[in-house]
């Protein structure tokens, strides 16, 4: 098969050169601003964190004005130093 070039097969540069725009444009947004995964059962957004206990995806769930990431599965909740302070106190 011959070595042909896109501009011999019809392609213009514009053309070619909007599509590596856009392409580069798509995954920096997806880089800057994941997109939000939510569970179709709940309607809970779910974490990219797995539970260490079953290695369920954590969903974000608030108690007492604080956003927790809990286990669907097992019910575990997991937060962090600041966030069990700011419950208790």
């Amino acid at each position: 098969m011959p070595n042909l070039s896109l501009a011999e097969l019809g392609v213009p540069a514009v053309l070619v050169g909007a599509v590596i725009v856009i392409t580069m444009a798509t995954l920096l947004l997806h880089l800057l601003f994941p997109p939000v995964k939510r569970s179709r059962r709940t309607g809970l957004r779910i974490s990219r964190i797995r539970c260490p206990l079953c290695d369920q995806g954590l969903v974000h769930t608030e108690r007492a004005g604080t956003l927790l990431q809990t286990c669907p599965q097992c019910h575990g909740a997991w937060l962090s130093q600041d966030k069990l302070e700011q419950i208790i106190g």
